[in-house]
């Protein structure tokens, strides 16, 4: 094997590596958006559980602004109308939650954000 393979080889594992990275940090965003939107839903364990797994399922292929608009749905089917601005800002700081928890090897999460 050349020299030329062996660095080809190796950026397609890093590159494999870091777009698994990727999913896994989107996935943690979503579960933890999805948690803080039960929260507001009021939902009981059982009901939050299955909400939050669904939501993880069905939302990490879609993107951000198609994401956001099924959570409006979702929250407005509980009666909790939030506006996107404050969805947007929640997300944001579940992204960064799940980048420093990817970082770091463990959860940080300790409830939402006020």
């Amino acid at each position: 094997m050349t020299t030329f393979d062996e660095r080809e080889q190796a950026f397609e594992r890093q590159f494999a590596h870091e777009e698994d990275k990727r999913f896994q940090e989107r996935a943690r965003r979503n579960r933890l958006l999805a948690r803080w939107a039960c929260e507001r839903m009021a939902l009981g364990p059982d009901a939050a559980s299955h909400f939050t797994d669904t939501f993880v399922a069905q939302t990490v292929p879609l993107d951000d602004e198609a994401l956001l608009a099924r959570l409006v749905v979702e929250l407005a089917a509980a009666g909790s109308d939030e506006p996107v601005s404050v969805l947007r800002r929640e997300m944001q700081r579940c992204a960064g939650l799940a980048r420093a928890e990817s970082r770091v090897g463990l959860a940080l999460d300790q409830g939402s954000s006020p």
